[in-house]
């Protein structure tokens, strides 16, 4: 466990402080010997990596803003559907989604809430 009571710590565990100083050059010096400053350079693969993530995810930034920006377009809209003509009321709403990218409202108009 711990030696005696009362006796003192010895003073190699303490870290060595450098005094102070104002010169720029042994700052820089200290600065590049401290190994928490100077970080070892990552490998190729890493950054590699690191740059191919990039450009996937400003691809799929880019494809997902293309898609919201082409809204789909109504090309049919009417209350009254011919297979419940004279049943506005009952009329479902049937929407299709054509092929190229255009929806197909049959039916009622969906309720909007305001």
């Amino acid at each position: 466990m711990s030696s005696k009571k009362g006796e003192p710590i010895p003073y190699a565990a303490q870290p060595a402080r450098e005094e102070p100083t104002s010169d720029i050059h042994e700052l820089n010096e200290r600065l590049n010997r401290d190994p928490r400053f100077n970080p070892p350079t990552p490998s190729v693969w890493k950054r590699v990596a690191l740059l191919v993530l990039i450009v996937v995810l400003f691809y799929v930034g880019i494809k997902m803003r293309v898609n919201i920006a082409k809204q789909s377009q109504v090309v049919y809209a009417d209350r009254y559907s011919e297979e419940f003509k004279y049943r506005p009321a009952a009329s479902p709403v049937i929407t299709e989604r054509l092929n190229d990218g255009r929806t197909l409202l049959r039916g009622a108009q969906p309720a909007v809430a305001m």
